[in-house]
């Protein structure tokens, strides 16, 4: 417990809000009926407006005592100032497009590239990635005026297996019980997916192949974290904001049980803030325009919900999931909660990211969104003027309408989010279904290295790439026996994305992969040795083997990930003493030819592969 008056009187301030009373005596705020909560309102009406009707009104009596020329002149003026406080143009009134214009005449609209943390510095001028000790671990805490953000990683993205995860609270019931011991707290959570096909693959025989395998229903890539804020207010010093975050970061792990959950370290931190704004570098530019954002070579622009949908309907829970499914490169979904100053109720906010190659590609984009938000009777307005405060809100360091200049401060209570679905979603590469018919999915990329070891045959192989180029990935195949690729990389190839095809031991150059366009790395040259080298993120090795044998024991047990076609009974027995299988890897000799066993440490799954007829067509029955 904090003693009252220990420290000298400090104000917390932010984006002009004053939070000390927030400090004081925030409490959770019973659910609400209002359609949204607005300030310095009467009956909906701003008083600016009044103060405007009574301004031209007030002219006109004037001019109407001094005379037809002074009343003709007060009528100009009036006219003027009612068009300003009254005409409405996309949604807002003149007068607020006035202030958008002038904050963005303010404002920097271009980052040259930098080190790694200039992008933070770009989008939150003045903040900071500290290294600290929260919860008894080493984490990041992000220090800026507004007070200290830790951010924390949900679900496990380096995992392999993907499996179904429970969904997540919504985020004002994460929030801990206000009072005068409780600093003032935000709670953000975020959720990134890209599409499987993804744009990037186009209407090439990938995509389409895919598209038939998945129907769409299933991601390419996601990720889910979250941000929590401890707010700076008046009597609070840093150490006590620090140990309140602590605490806090604590509970959130243990509140959030069936979904793992760890903080961020300094340089973990720093990448995946680059990585969701699809700068995986960290060091390339940034522009912003009127209507978008260019960052990390996408076209970006943000909306935010200014009408929620009812969520007692089915399809309106499952908004966030479908919104991840949008045809853009990459869509980011926001919702963040938290008392702020003015609002009784706890207010929440829902932002919206999408990324795209290029604008054609981003007003299709733009346009799906708001197609999925009619159909739902919601509404999105694009922040026109305020793309870079929407950047802000959509990366982890929980800010809001309210602390970020530019943004509007009207605000839906957060009863409205009640009901929506917030999975951790299931992404990756589909490799068939399992005997309940769901999905086997396995994370070939992801932050770092995976190296896969295939015993099948090169038709299974090329099932797995073609798979892979569906999400984007780059295939570079080193083989000894091209003629039985050359059908497949004919077939296969996406305009503009050529399959590269190398003989083994011939150098070549190879961009690293990124989150959007990871790279695929196929080695069908007969028995290798083990590859110990540390390996780039985003980036997945596949070691081909028609049969196993004692040489391939020590690439078997270093590999993160073993895709096994029907085995022999000695070719079972090898495999199963090397990675302890035990009595499971005799099943290898016994599943359909159509099958493989997934293998991950000792984590085995089964599927079908699935074929489509495109794969059929282009690469015949994948059996060894």
């Amino acid at each position: 417990m904090r003693s009252e008056g220990r420290y000298a009187v400090t104000v917390g301030v932010a984006g002009g809000r004053d939070y000390r009373d927030l400090a004081g005596g925030a409490t959770r705020s019973p659910k609400v009926n209002t359609r949204s909560l607005r300030r310095g309102r009467l009956f909906g009406i701003r008083a600016s407006q009044l103060v405007g009707t009574q301004v031209a009104a007030a002219g006109l009596l004037i001019g109407a005592v001094n005379g037809p020329v002074a009343l003709g002149a007060a009528t100009v003026v009036a006219f003027l100032v009612l068009a300003l406080t009254w005409l409405r143009v996309r949604g807002r009134w003149v007068f607020e497009w006035i202030g958008v214009r002038l904050r963005f005449g303010r404002r920097r609209h271009h980052a040259p590239p930098g080190a790694p943390g200039a992008l933070l510095e770009f989008v939150a001028p003045g903040s900071r990635v500290e290294q600290t000790d929260l919860g008894g671990d080493p984490a990041a805490v992000i220090v800026d005026g507004l007070g200290l953000t830790a951010v924390l990683e949900l679900g496990d993205p380096t995992g392999l297996l993907a499996e179904e995860a429970a969904a997540l609270p919504a985020p004002a019931s994460l929030l801990p019980p206000g009072g005068p011991d409780q600093p003032p707290v935000l709670i953000q959570l975020l959720f990134s997916g890209t599409p499987a096909p993804s744009i990037r693959a186009g209407a090439g025989t990938p995509a389409n192949s895919y598209r038939q395998l998945t129907e769409g229903r299933l991601l390419g890539h996601s990720r889910a974290v979250l941000a929590v804020r401890v707010l700076r207010a008046e009597g609070w010093a840093d150490d006590e904001l620090l140990r309140t975050l602590s605490g806090l970061v604590r509970k959130m792990t243990r509140r959030l049980s069936s979904v793992p959950a760890r903080p961020l370290g300094e340089a973990a931190a720093v990448r995946v803030l680059a990585e969701l704004a699809h700068d995986d570098a960290g060091v390339a530019g940034a522009q912003e325009s009127w209507a978008a954002l260019r960052v990390g070579g996408l076209a970006q622009t943000t909306f935010r919900m200014d009408r929620w949908p009812d969520t007692r309907v089915e399809t309106s829970r499952r908004l966030v999931p479908r919104l991840l499914t949008l045809p853009a490169a990459a869509t980011t979904v926001s919702l963040t909660a938290g008392p702020r100053p003015g609002h009784g109720p706890t207010p929440i906010d829902l932002t919206v990211r999408l990324a795209a190659p290029d604008p054609a590609s981003l007003g299709v984009a733009a346009q799906a969104l708001r197609k999925v938000a009619a159909a739902e009777h919601a509404h999105l307005r694009r922040l026109d003027g305020e793309q870079l405060p929407g950047l802000a809100a959509t990366l982890p360091l929980a800010v809001v309408p309210d602390t970020v200049p530019g943004l509007p401060a009207d605000v839906q209570p957060a009863d409205r989010s009640d009901g929506l679905l917030l999975p951790v979603g299931t992404s990756g590469l589909m490799l068939g279904r399992n005997r309940h018919g769901n999905p086997v999915v396995a994370r070939l990329f992801r932050p770092e290295q995976t190296r896969m070891l295939l015993v099948g045959g090169v038709r299974c192989a090329q099932l797995v790439s073609l798979r892979a180029m569906a999400l984007g990935a780059r295939v570079v195949v080193q083989t000894a026996r091209p003629q039985a690729w050359e059908p497949f990389v004919r077939g296969a190839a996406v305009p503009g994305e050529s399959i590269a095809v190398v003989p083994p031991g011939r150098a070549v150059e190879i961009a690293p992969g990124s989150a959007l366009h990871p790279l695929l790395i196929v080695v069908d040259v007969g028995p290798v040795g083990a590859d110990n080298r540390p390996g780039a993120g985003w980036q997945a090795t596949l070691v081909v083997r028609d049969d196993f044998n004692p040489a391939d024991i020590d690439v078997a047990s270093r590999a993160d990930l073993l895709v096994v076609q029907q085995l022999r009974t000695e070719e079972a027995t090898l495999l199963g003493g090397a990675l302890g299988l035990g009595d499971v890897a005799q099943w290898m000799t016994r599943i359909r030819p159509d099958m493989v066993g997934v293998v991950n440490r000792r984590a085995v799954r089964w599927a079908a592969l699935a074929e489509t007829p495109i794969e059929n067509q282009l690469i015949g029955t994948p059996s060894r």
